[in-house]
């Protein structure tokens, strides 16, 4: 774990262990078996060294394109020990089509020990429907053996009709059973080490339960579609840091200044090629430089949060930070009140009756121009949930890092066009374009992750890496809550 200031620097010093692994793979000679063994034992064993996110995924990388496949399938031991960070899954869910089966076995057993959901379509895509086995088409050598097998490990095989249901479970929803109620047993020196980060500007939430979603009758406006917010039930995740406030459109462009003099260093990998990230409102004086940032998409809140040293939140975060200790409905409160928000009534100055009322006054706002202002300073305090989080609601949505369909980790490089899984990221939050039903905790918008929208914004979390909780844990992390 590394304090978020501490970003720059860590990544600069650890991109010198990765060099100095470069150095060994170019002046080894491959022809010679002992002095390749002795060398990958040296990489293993300074890779061991490498904590910080991005130097830990060019490493991933160079597992995956290597042209030795010994160096490949051996250095999938680094990969594997980042497992469950989603550059790790990503990377032998991709390993897992490796053409040498030293690699791509390896792969396919990582992916059916840890319980890996994302590498599910892949493989069945090699064996089709694992519950088949007994009546195999092609191929049927030992390849579609071990690809069944990491199978019959992810849906935890007990019995045919246990399988077949769990099956036809992830076929209609693309994941497995939701789990978001076990806790995890995180070692008491890690859960010490990272509260003592004390990270500047956020607040920090204690590990615990919250009420997820929201039940139907404490709704207030059904003007749009609520009922894939999720049944209202308990969800544990571990503690986090959130910003306290929004990230401002000034701290934004300090980012994109960065970009621009040193590369897409911290972008995601599966971002558009020579992204401008630049926000679209960035020559419109409607949006002050203390506002919260917006005119952005996806994938510029995930390299900003990155370059920061942070994450986005999932809206498991998120949603526990806005409802705050006594499970609100509001961040304030369980009743709306339009003087806690800035949103389109106070933008527009004028009362919203009903959709088609809101409707009218958007559409009239747009062509007159008729607002000077549409976005609000951070420094003007609207709403503060009871952990100290300021303006959740409204003034700008929320990208987080949840895929809208299965609530998991969003994987915007894997998306399946006919389920939609992965193609949306969760919205939270609303904005001052945003009608009240809109706007409440529980709401799930929703956007594909290149869409650039002008009251699209976003907050970061630090959070304790994946993998470390996975270590504490001893197995595979059920509770699907936390990624």
């Amino acid at each position: 774990m590394f304090k978020s200031t501490d970003n720059i620097d860590l990544y600069n010093k650890e991109m010198d262990l990765l060099i100095e692994i470069d150095s060994i793979l170019k002046k080894n000679n491959f022809s010679n078996i002992n002095e390749t063994k002795e060398n990958i034992g040296k990489i293993l064993k300074i890779s061991s060294k490498i904590s910080h996110p991005i130097v830990a995924e060019q490493l991933f990388g160079i597992t995956a394109s290597f042209p030795n496949s010994y160096v490949r399938s051996k250095l999938l031991k680094f990969v594997e020990s980042w497992i469950p960070y989603e550059s790790a899954v990503e990377a032998v869910v991709k390993i897992t089509h490796d053409p040498d089966d030293m690699v791509s076995f390896e792969a396919m057993t990582i992916c059916g020990n840890e319980k890996i959901e994302l590498s599910i379509p892949y493989l069945n895509n090699i064996v089709g429907k694992v519950s088949n086995r007994h009546n195999p088409g092609k191929p049927v050598g030992m390849g579609a053996q071990i690809v069944v097998n990491t199978l019959l490990n992810i849906f935890d095989y007990k019995d045919e009709q246990n399988l077949i249901s769990r099956e036809d479970y992830f076929n209609n929803h693309m994941k497995l059973e939701d789990n978001y109620i076990l806790k995890l047993d995180i070692d008491n020196d890690i859960k010490e080490a990272f509260k003592k980060l004390d990270e500047p500007n956020m607040i920090y939430i204690e590990e615990g339960y919250f009420d997820y979603g929201i039940s139907e009758n404490e709704i207030e406006f059904k003007d749009f579609k609520w009922d894939d917010n999720g049944i209202k039930q308990k969800v544990w995740i571990p503690a986090y840091y959130i910003d306290e406030y929004p990230v401002t459109n000034k701290e934004y462009d300090e980012f994109c200044d960065f970009v621009e003099e040193y590369g897409h260093i911290f972008c995601h990998p599966n971002e558009p090629k020579n992204k401008n990230h630049r926000r679209n409102t960035y020559y419109d004086s409607r949006y002050p430089l203390d506002a919260p940032v917006s005119g952005i998409d996806f994938y510029d809140a995930y390299a900003y949060a990155r370059w920061k040293g942070k994450t986005l939140p999932s809206e498991f975060q998120w949603e526990k930070a806005a409802k705050g200790t006594d499970n609100n409905i509001w961040p304030w409160g369980e009743t709306f009140d339009k003087e806690k928000v800035w949103f389109s009534g106070n933008m527009l100055n004028k009362d919203i009756s009903s959709v088609t009322d809101w409707h009218n006054k958007l559409i009239e706002h747009y062509y007159s121009q008729s607002v000077a202002k549409r976005s609000e300073e951070v420094n003007v305090i609207r709403n503060i949930s009871s952990y100290g989080v300021k303006n959740m609601t409204g003034g700008s949505w929320e990208w987080t890092k949840s895929d809208y369909f299965t609530r998991r980790q969003f994987h915007p490089g894997y998306s399946n066009d006919h389920l939609k899984f992965n193609r949306y990221s969760v919205l939270k939050g609303g904005s001052f374009f945003s009608h009240p039903g809109l706007m409440y905790s529980a709401f799930r918008g929703k956007d594909i992750p290149f869409c650039r929208h002008d009251e699209m914004g976003f907050r970061c979390v630090k959070e304790i890496p994946v993998h470390l909780l996975r270590k504490c844990h001893k197995k595979p992390i059920e509770n699907k809550a936390i990624y």
